[in-house]
C-alpha cells in the first residue's frame, strides 16, 4: 500500500536522520527550528519531511550577493 500511495502522489519522505544528512545540518539543528524550518508532519511518535519541502524551504534560505 505504501508503494501505491507513492507512486499517486510522487512524494519522498524522510526521517529527521535522512532529512538533515541531506541538508548537511544536525538533526538538533531541525528538532529546534520547528517554527521556522522546512514543514514537517507527525505520523505517531514519528516526525517525517517530504522532500518537496524541504526542497523548498533549502530554496528560500538563498542569499544574494
Amino acid at each position: 500500500m505504501v508503494v501505491q500511495a507513492r507512486e499517486v502522489t510522487a512524494s519522498i519522505y524522510l526521517s529527521r536522520r535522512e532529512a538533515s544528512q541531506y541538508m548537511c545540518v544536525s538533526e538538533k539543528f531541525l528538532a529546534t527550528h520547528l517554527s521556522d524550518g522546512p514543514k514537517r508532519m507527525r505520523i505517531g511518535s514519528k516526525i517525517i519531511y517530504r522532500l518537496s519541502d524541504i526542497e523548498d524551504w533549502m530554496r528560500q534560505q538563498e542569499v544574494s550577493r
